[in-house]
């Protein structure tokens, strides 16, 4: 294997997946380790806006990380690392997720259940005693702004607040609410994506009991402009499943306003019924206060198909 390390998040990156890679291999560099940040997708419109705002570019992106030492960022999930991994080096993982991970060799493994990965990320600096930079406060910042939705998601806990808070003052951030608004607003236009680039931008695998699902997000201020994709995006998610051998996926629409998802669901819709007590019409199921994946929608479908 390379002396070099990757550090790397999931495939379909989002904010907190790229902007704490790029935090950590700074960290490591500055403890005497060749660490590369890298991408396994393309960046976001939100995440972009927080790379220039800090004066970063995106990671180089990878395709393939056979023979790699590699540190798995925001995820643990073979299936949603990048290709290749099966014959990669994992060295350690940083992530606050569930747990699901196998592997054949002793290694680092840090996870607590926090909000976001950034959170854990800064906890790192602190431990190597490390003095943060404006500009890495800053990505590290909008990490855990984008991933508790401006800390309005039920993954938010007092760690990410307070740490935000901190962060918020080494990057001359003076108001968060301001911020963080501006921030989840740069993706939240539907204008000019294809059902399929909605889909993709931030689409998971899992395997629920030998059933592989996917369930993918987007956020939105306004319900129209969706609702007018609704045919669109169900004709899409059929094509996916079909392609991918999956037996649901589902597409959450999240009102980051309104505080509410629609749910989108082709497959073994059965199984949403049964996850949410709620009956699915048209392929489509409202679910009030329900904003993350993570909490909100994967614990009750892995249940589900139990």
């Amino acid at each position: 294997m390379s002396d070099q390390i990757y550090i790397t998040g999931h495939k379909n990156p989002d904010t907190d997946s790229i902007c704490s890679a790029i935090a950590y291999a700074e960290l490591k560099r500055s403890l005497g380790i060749n660490a590369i940040p890298m991408r396994c997708g393309e960046t976001n419109e939100e995440t972009n806006f927080a790379l220039e705002k800090f004066g970063y570019q995106s990671p180089e992106l990878v395709e393939d990380v056979k023979e790699k030492s590699i540190v798995l960022i925001d995820h643990n999930e073979s299936n949603q690392s990048p290709n290749g991994i099966e014959e990669a080096e994992i060295v350690e993982v940083l992530d606050h997720h569930k747990i699901n991970f196998n592997n054949s060799k002793p290694l680092i493994f840090f996870s607590k259940p926090v909000g976001c990965t950034a959170t854990l990320v800064y906890e790192k600096y602190l431990e190597a005693k490390v003095a943060l930079t404006k500009n890495v406060a800053g990505i590290l910042l909008s990490a855990i702004l984008s991933d508790t939705i401006v800390f309005k998601g039920p993954t938010t806990t007092v760690s990410d607040v307070e740490i935000a808070k901190t962060l918020a003052k080494i990057a001359n951030i003076t108001d968060l609410e301001k911020f963080g608004i501006e921030l989840k607003k740069q993706k939240a236009s539907l204008f000019g994506k294809s059902a399929t680039d909605l889909i993709n931008s931030d689409l998971k695998e899992f395997n629920f009991k030998d059933k592989k699902v996917a369930i993918g997000q987007i956020e939105i201020v306004e319900n129209s402009e969706f609702e007018s994709r609704k045919k669109e995006i169900l004709t899409e998610l059929q094509k996916i499943k079909e392609a991918k051998n999956l037996s649901l996926i589902a597409f959450m629409a999240t009102n980051i306003i309104e505080m509410g998802t629609t749910l989108l669901c082709v497959g073994e819709t059965e199984i949403i019924e049964k996850a949410f007590h709620k009956k699915v019409a048209e392929n489509s199921v409202y679910l009030k206060n329900v904003m993350s994946r993570k909490k909100d929608i994967v614990p009750p479908l892995e249940k589900a198909f139990s």
